[in-house]
């Protein structure tokens, strides 16, 4: 007789002498599933003949192991496959090009940026980002093209400016081609410092008092006079020479640094003086 399983309605072919009148609790080999089997309506042979009753359970039980192994090879089977499979599909991975891999990716993300930027949202992220590029570019045109205006206004910003290496001159003149001598007239030592003035604006720009000041080679201040050029102002494009003496200046001094009355330190220049000897040396202090 055939009786199948209420589990996984799989079905075994049995006799009758193995289930019995009375019934007996069988176990599925394929989901290991157990129930309690009834004899179906089946013309029963002798059932004194214990001996046909005895080899009958163990035909079933044979039969149970037979099914027990042939599903046991199926799931082998299977996951040996699935195994190959994997070891393919890794193989084929490991053979592809990783500059290929990288193109497909860029590729892919390309379209994908190409996308997002067809969306409302992405049309406006885009337009923002033009504006605020436009706004900065015209930020720094104003910082650069309009320095001296915004360092007449706001002096503090000088400092700024000259760490990012654009000097800035709010006067509109400028000093240039310093030069120092020492010597002797008359049995003292005298120092000689001459340079050029120089105009920087369109429009005259009238000349302030120019202080010269001694400094030693730390750099400190030691003696400090100011002398008014002959000339009253000056426009772009036009210069004056100053000249001016000091008797007996101090034996440490080591540099000239010249500058405008009221513009701190200005651009000037320095020049290092020999002490003893007649020399003319020019530089610039900044």
């Amino acid at each position: 007789m055939i009786i199948t399983c209420p589990h996984c309605q799989t079905r075994y072919q049995v006799t009758y002498e193995a289930i019995g009148a009375a019934g007996r609790k069988v176990q599925c080999a394929h989901c290991q599933g157990a129930w309690k089997q009834v004899a179906l309506d089946v013309v029963p042979p002798d059932s004194d003949d214990k001996l046909s009753n005895n080899m009958a359970e163990d035909g079933l039980d044979e039969i149970m192991a037979d099914e027990e192994r042939r599903v046991a090879a199926e799931l082998a089977a299977r996951l040996a496959a699935v195994a190959e499979q994997q070891a393919a599909t890794d193989a084929n991975a490991d053979s592809i090009d990783p500059v290929l891999i990288r193109n497909r990716q860029k590729a892919f993300s390309r379209r994908q940026n190409a996308r997002a930027a067809t969306l409302p949202l992405g049309q406006v992220r885009r337009a923002a980002r033009i504006m605020g590029s436009l706004v900065l570019v015209g930020l720094l045109a104003v910082a650069y093209f309009g320095r001296v205006q915004i360092v007449e206004q706001f002096p503090a910003a000088a400092g700024l400016y000259g760490k990012v290496g654009l000097g800035v001159n709010v006067i509109g003149l400028d000093i240039s081609g310093i030069q120092t001598m020492r010597t002797r007239r008359d049995g003292k030592d005298v120092l000689v410092v001459s340079a050029e003035l120089v105009g920087l604006k369109p429009v005259p720009v009238v000349i302030p008092p120019v202080v010269v000041t001694l400094l030693n080679e730390a750099g400190e201040a030691i003696y400090e006079w100011s002398l008014t050029p002959q000339v009253r102002d000056l426009m772009a494009g036009e210069s004056a020479m100053i000249e001016t003496q000091l008797t007996q200046p101090p034996a440490d001094a080591a540099r000239v640094r010249l500058s405008f009355t009221g513009a701190g330190s200005v651009p000037g220049a320095a020049a290092k003086s020999a002490a003893g000897a007649a020399a003319a040396i020019s530089g610039k202090d900044h």
